[in-house]
């Protein structure tokens, strides 16, 4: 499955050394609610489509289960998407379109969200994708809240104060979110504009 990215950036990006530099900037302080991380093990479990695979990813984070609602290190939520992504490589080619796709099902599993399906029901056209963007980031987002830049009358800015996620995850989850509001031919390039902040440029 394609997700039809524009992965091209300025320089050479290496999604792997882009997930071990915000581990290493992940402090103890920086937590992620336990949604986030069923979340991701339910998207291993329908990509790697074995339940081995998903025990495996689990085993690196050293917990046995996560509870939705309670807090957790982000740190930890890195390592278990850092060992998805080793494990989806050989399914998807390369560790950069493994974090992609797995942000893609991520993306389609937040639509089904009330807070997804809240931004279904508002969405009237293309420019109303940056709208319902800018509002899942909003309620994802812990540490800077998402400020939306139009630089065309089809193209806009998303940028985050501060994500821990790599940026080809960014990329998938931007074109499942797409998808769901019906957009086509969407391109999505993620560019780091500091250590943790991003800019997601969109077009269509």
């Amino acid at each position: 499955m394609s997700t039809e990215s524009n992965p091209g950036r300025d320089a050479p990006y290496d999604a792997e050394q882009d997930l071990q530099e915000r581990l290493r900037l992940a402090t103890p302080q920086h937590t992620t609610r336990g949604f986030l991380f069923t979340s991701i093990l339910r998207v291993i479990r329908e990509l790697g489509e074995s339940e081995a695979v998903v025990q495996r990813c689990l085993a690196a984070t050293g917990e046995k289960s996560f509870v939705e609602f309670f807090n957790y290190p982000t740190r930890t939520l890195l390592v278990l998407l850092g060992a998805a992504a080793r494990a989806l490589t050989p399914r998807f080619g390369s560790y950069e379109e493994a974090l992609r796709q797995i942000g893609f099902k991520a993306g389609s599993t937040y639509m089904e969200t009330p807070v997804g399906k809240t931004a279904l029901q508002q969405a009237g056209g293309p420019q109303q994708f940056m709208i319902a963007l800018q509002t899942l980031y909003w309620v994802l987002t812990t540490y800077g809240k998402p400020a939306v830049t139009w630089t065309g009358e089809n193209s806009g800015v998303l940028g985050v104060q501060v994500t821990f996620m790599p940026l080809a995850y960014h990329e998938g989850g931007a074109q499942a979110i797409a998808r769901k509001l019906g957009i086509k031919n969407l391109k999505a390039r993620a560019r780091g504009t500091g250590d943790l902040s991003i800019e997601l440029e969109v077009s269509w």
